[in-house]
């Protein structure tokens, strides 16, 4: 048997260095990324019509209580929304959730287009209080077991 052979060296002291920057950086600009996004989940109806020059045709969530006048156009549902004083003219090619309907709080993904906001996807806020719907089915069922 001969002498063992030397381990090769999985790059000089430098370029590991210089490796792990690069991953610690790519870790952090992901991190930093993602809580942006998750702190900008979506703008209100009036800083979207505040920021509207600098959000342009850039896709964004906007959020406002849907008002009185839908309005449906062939595959096209037309609605306004509001925050405070401030409303905005959807038009939506999405289809509207089973919840939907005037006076709820929604969420909408979509972009400038003019002045309407152009909605690809609804969502539904929920309130954090649940109401339930038969109250006393649940306790009399068990009281039968």
């Amino acid at each position: 048997m001969g002498a063992p052979r030397p381990r090769r060296s999985l790059g000089t002291r430098r370029q590991r260095v210089v490796a792990g920057l690069v991953i610690v950086g790519a870790l952090a600009f992901l991190l930093g990324r993602g809580l942006t996004n998750a702190l900008d989940y979506y703008l209100t109806a009036k800083q979207a019509v505040a920021q509207r020059a600098q959000l342009g045709q850039e896709d964004f969530r906007i959020q406002g209580t849907v008002l009185p006048g839908l309005r449906q156009v062939g595959t096209t549902l037309q609605f306004t929304i509001g925050s405070g004083n401030v409303r905005v003219h959807v038009v939506s090619t999405g289809s509207p959730p089973e919840l939907f309907h005037v006076g709820m709080p929604v969420v909408l993904d979509g972009h400038w287009q003019g002045a309407d906001f152009a909605s690809f996807q609804i969502m539904v806020q929920h309130g954090s209080n649940y109401v339930e719907a038969h109250p006393g089915k649940t306790k009399s069922a068990s009281r039968s077991t």
